[in-house]
């Protein structure tokens, strides 16, 4: 038995010093080049430069792949789809967040599971299936009991935006409240409170909330956070008639959709300002260099 102990551990060190063959190498390699393309495309995703970061995490994707490391395919498939929901692109999202629930699956790894899940049920909900959404984003809570603080509050929040649609307002409010205990320094977070509030009736709470989100966003340089709460605070502040703050605010929303190359987004600002007889024009508040998108490359 002696003998036998002995020669294992002689075995694993003839292993440990064998020099690794050409194909090891290459492998390493590109597994490498690929965890550094996720953290590029991660810092661009950030910035809301998502068609770069798309870019990225597809060439993360093709290293993970030739090199047959499940979990970094599943990850830079998971962070492809988030992407190309910064893009709108509905149909591919569901597709590589699809494929990456399955490999997440066939590895027995519930938290990345509860990512895949999550953006699934962001795809459902842009698409108005509030009840799929719900379905998904409960599922991925109950996935994510091992993941970050982060990352559960994260999921509470997508949970409590399918349940504002649904117009659960007071379940939403308690899910955004253990989420806010999880994450306090989250933009998202605050503005859905301050939607809670707004729909409650309670404006200026409401306010509240949407400028704390908006500090919060500003704080992490989120260009595409700025805009949208800028956008929400604009809209509460016509709801409370204070019409030259709204004008102000909504012309600074439109110059970011405008920078962003949000059309569709900027038209639907436009319309709010004429229906409200405000001309986005006569602001003298221009877009602030702390709100100009980073330049994407």
């Amino acid at each position: 038995m002696r003998r036998l102990i002995v020669f294992s551990v002689l075995l694993l060190m003839v292993w440990s010093c064998a020099s690794p063959s050409k194909k090891e190498i290459a492998e390493n390699f590109m597994v490498k080049r690929g965890t550094n393309l996720l953290a590029k495309g991660g810092r661009q995703l950030e910035k809301g430069c998502f068609k770069e970061a798309a870019t990225n995490f597809t060439l993360a994707y093709q290293d993970f792949q030739a090199s047959d490391h499940l979990p970094g395919m599943a990850q830079a498939l998971n962070n492809l789809a988030v992407s190309l929901l910064g893009l709108e692109d509905l149909e591919k999202a569901e597709l590589f967040a699809s494929r990456a629930l399955v490999i997440n699956r066939a590895l027995g790894d519930s938290t990345g599971q509860a990512a895949n899940l999550s953006v699934l049920g962001k795809v459902h909900l842009s698409r108005g299936e509030d009840e799929d959404a719900l379905r998904l984003w409960q599922e991925a809570l109950d996935k994510a009991h091992k993941g970050s603080a982060e990352m559960r509050s994260k999921i509470l929040n997508d949970l409590s935006v399918a349940l504002i649609y649904a117009e659960k307002i007071e379940e939403a409010r308690t899910h955004l409240n253990k989420a806010l205990a999880l994450n306090p320094d989250s933009a998202a977070v605050h503005q859905n409170l301050g939607k809670v509030a707004e729909l409650s009736g309670h404006l200026s709470t409401a306010e509240k909330y949407y400028l704390k989100a908006l500090s919060l966003d500003r704080k992490e340089g989120y260009t595409p956070g700025i805009t949208a709460d800028l956008t929400v605070l604009g809209k509460l502040y016509l709801k409370m008639d204070r019409k030259p703050e709204a004008a102000e605010t909504l012309a600074r929303a439109l110059g970011l959709r405008i920078l962003l190359n949000q059309k569709d987004k900027a038209d639907a600002i436009r319309e709010d300002l004429r229906h409200a007889g405000l001309d986005a024009e006569a602001s003298t508040h221009e877009v602030g260099e702390g709100e100009i998108p980073p330049a994407c490359r």
